[in-house]
């Protein structure tokens, strides 16, 4: 670091791996040729010595630059003075020392990560050594926390055990002993419930990495159900309300068995039939096929099937299927070898009808990716349309209703969806969408409604349990591991939040509200380098940006401290709401703008006289805030605070 506090680069990685060699060593000192030998492995012995003579140099220029003198290079060894180079581990371990959740909290910010991560594939012989390195870093910080759950600790339910437990889970979420100590630590406090939540969580955690909880873990459930003498009952919005939320006990359970029959939901059919020559293909036009095909498979919304499967001969049958109620669909490629493009043809057998046939030309996309997400997304489009009317009532069907009806962001319309989902679930209670639509709604009403609505109303306990339930019954669902983010970010656990919205990108990445959905979330998160990522994916696929989500894009440009894009994307967005008011006037704050902020206030009065003014204004003003990276939450809630006053308060005061 300089003098400025900013991060002091240096001109190879390998200068930097000398530094974090050397401090690992018991001494602080190496010898040139052991240091040599590590770095610069295939290279002949005076090369290497003559590589790590260059290395040290640009180390001695960063030191420079920081005002430092650290790596002393001398009698053919190099070493480090004593408390020269204070590092995170060492102030990492000092907080683990202590006992308190505050210095818990301190230790997360200090752990970021495996040790000189990145520095893998410098050379490999370092490669050996620093995995070996970072295990025993592992090893170190592990046995450090674990002083703090021992059976007595966990036993007295402390917060310092709690925290000690949730700092483990943060350095590894399949951590099997921290999810058993945060287990007992709740049955101790007479919290079954989120005990409850836990176990799962656990489960699925192991169950990403295709394992399963050990016998011990496993035998916590048999305590839960010891401790539960409530007698059950059927889920009202996947919570059993036998008990309300006026300060007595909110029992889940969680049903894992399809509910009606053993039948898994039927989908709409895509038959897809590939032109497969004998001659050479082009790469591009093959690629397009598969990430074409790639991409109908993550929307998780049809059954696939491939021509091959049917003989050489036969393939899918082309006969009319009209009395099918989903819809069934042929698409067909046909590669032309002479000019690389693709022909693309996509018919729906219900009446035999082209929807489309178009010619691809690879060559004149931004990437064959973008070109794939725009058909995809074409496809996807025209079978929802058809779903989303009201007399179809399969079970998808009525899902699409649902999910359209939700996208309309009113809480009339939340209320039909809310009659869609219950139907549903009579039909299917293991269809997992249902509980993170809910969630969804449900997230709707406690955080961006300034009026409740007590038919939807749920804490964000019971919100997060019911996105566990989704997340539990289809993990690979990205609606699912979504809907469990924004319940994690309003909860307050952003790095849970950011691994959630991290696999729902992976889950699918051509659904452009999927992406930036993540986007926004990973902002929240303070993950803002992949939160831009994702924002400028989503972007590209769009084949028309709706402009709700230039507000969505706003608050990733905030996140990253780009003001003057907040801003633009803002104004696009045409935004009606305290949400939006509140990010722009945010963001000329952050931007020295604090007179044009006031002056758009005035105009919004003047223009909408009390038109934002509801009952629980100042209520939902508390809650606006969803950023988590402290300086992030500090600039926007000046936007908040001061939008509140000139609403709720004096504008006169707004100066």
């Amino acid at each position: 670091m300089g003098a400025d506090g900013d991060p002091v680069a240096t001109k190879t990685r390998k200068a930097l791996a000398i530094l974090g060699y050397v401090s690992r060593i018991s001494d602080l000192s190496a010898s040139r040729e052991a240091v040599a030998d590590l770095l610069w492995s295939s290279a002949a012995g005076h090369k290497g010595m003559q590589s790590l003579r260059q290395a040290l140099k640009q180390l001695k220029t960063a030191e420079k630059t920081a005002g430092l003198d650290v790596v002393k290079s001398e009698g053919g060894h190099i070493h480090i003075a004593a408390g020269s180079l204070p590092t995170d581990l060492v102030h990492l371990l000092e907080h683990l020392n202590a006992s308190d959740s505050p210095d818990f909290e301190a230790a997360r910010a200090l752990w970021r990560g495996d040790y000189l991560a990145g520095f893998e594939d410098i050379d490999p012989v370092f490669t050996d050594w620093l995995l070996i390195e970072r295990q025993r870093i592992r090893d170190e910080v592990i046995d450090a926390t674990l002083k703090h759950l021992s059976g007595a600790i966990v036993a007295a339910a402390t917060p310092g055990a709690e925290a000690a437990a949730h700092f483990l889970l943060h350095m590894d979420p399949a951590f099997e002993p921290a999810h058993r100590a945060l287990i007992r630590i709740y049955l101790n406090r007479g919290q079954p419930e989120r005990a409850e939540q836990q176990l799962r969580a656990c489960e699925r955690e192991l169950k990403e990495l295709d394992g399963v909880p050990e016998q011990e873990t496993r035998d916590l459930l048999r305590i839960l159900s010891e401790n539960d003498n409530k007698p059950s009952s059927s889920m009202d919005s996947g919570l059993d309300k036998s008990v309300g939320r006026d300060g007595r006990k909110v029992s889940v359970s969680f049903q894992f068995g399809n509910g009606v029959g053993n039948d898994s939901v039927r989908l709409p059919s895509v038959s897809v039939i590939a032109g497969r020559e004998e001659t050479k293909k082009h790469l591009d036009g093959l690629h397009l096929e598969e990430e074409i095909t790639a991409g109908l498979s993550a929307y998780r919304a049809f059954d696939l099937y491939q021509s091959e499967y049917f003989g050489s001969e036969e393939g899918p049958s082309l006969s009319m299927l009209q009395s099918d109620e989903l819809g069934s669909y042929l698409l067909r490629f046909q590669h032309n070898e002479r000019s690389g493009n693709v022909s693309i043809q996509f018919e729906d057998r219900n009446d035999g009808r082209i929807v489309f046939s178009e010619i691809v030309d690879p060559g004149k996309w931004d990437s064959i990716q973008v070109a794939a997400s725009q058909i995809v997304n074409r496809i996807h489009l025209y079978s929802q349309v058809k779903l989303r009317r009201p007399n179809n009532n399969t079970v998808y069907g009525k899902w699409c209703q649902a999910e359209n009806f939700m996208i309309e962001f009113n809480q009339r319309s939340d209320a039909k969806a809310l009659e869609l989902l219950s139907e549903i679930e009579r039909q299917h209670s293991a269809f997992s969408m249902i509980y993170s639509a809910r969630a969804l709604i449900a997230l709707k009403n406690l955080v961006y409604y300034a009026a409740r609505d007590d038919a939807a109303s749920l804490s964000i306990d019971e919100i997060r349990m019911l996105t566990e339930r989704a997340v539990s019954l289809d993990a690979w669902q990205p609606i699912n591991q979504r809907a469990h983010g924004w319940a994690l970010i309003h909860a307050g656990m952003p790095d849970q939040a950011s691994r959630a919205f991290l696999q729902a990108g992976r889950l699918n990445s051509v659904d452009p509200i999927n992406m930036m959905s993540v986007a926004e979330g990973l902002a929240f998160s303070g993950n803002v380098g992949q939160a831009l990522e994702y924002a400028e994916n989503a972007m590209k696929i769009f084949s028309s940006v709706p402009r709700m989500f230039y507000e969505y894009y706003s608050h990733v440009y905030f996140a990253a401290e780009d003001y003057e894009n907040a801003n633009r994307m803002i104004e696009r967005a045409a935004y009606n709401n305290l949400t939006g008011l509140t990010v722009r006037v945010a963001a000329l704050i952050g931007g020295g703008r604090e007179r044009e902020a006031v002056d758009l206030l005035r105009r919004t009065r003047d223009t909408y006289g009390n038109k934002y003014l509801e009952d629980g204004t100042d209520r939902f003003m508390d809650r606006l805030n969803f950023f988590w990276e402290p300086k992030t939450r500090a600039n926007y809630e000046k936007g908040v605070q001061m939008v509140k006053r000139f609403l709720l308060g004096d504008p006169t005061s707004v100066s």
